[in-house]
């Protein structure tokens, strides 16, 4: 990393993606190793991301926050609604 380093400041905006890689390896330093030893996983904010991406998609055209928090209830929740007998039949 220190060699790449070097030479993204001697080449300059040449290199700006290379020093854009440095930078991020930088900075989670400690979480790649242990990714790689299983400590680590991403699968659950996957999956909270799917959840709050169905919500949204289910909100549709409503953007306040009011309809998406309610519409991650009915997603996400976990309610259970009791069921009523139809009238009439």
């Amino acid at each position: 990393m220190e060699w790449a380093q070097a030479e993204c400041e001697r080449w300059g905006k040449l290199l700006a993606p290379l020093a854009k890689a440095v930078k991020t390896i930088r900075t989670h330093l400690e979480g790649i190793p242990a990714h790689w030893k299983g400590e680590l996983s991403t699968a659950f904010m996957e999956g909270l991301n799917s959840v709050f991406s169905a919500a949204k998609r289910k909100a549709r055209g409503d953007r306040s926050i009011e309809c998406f928090i309610t519409m991650l209830s009915f997603v996400a929740g976990k309610l259970s609604f009791r069921s009523y007998p139809n009238h009439g039949k």
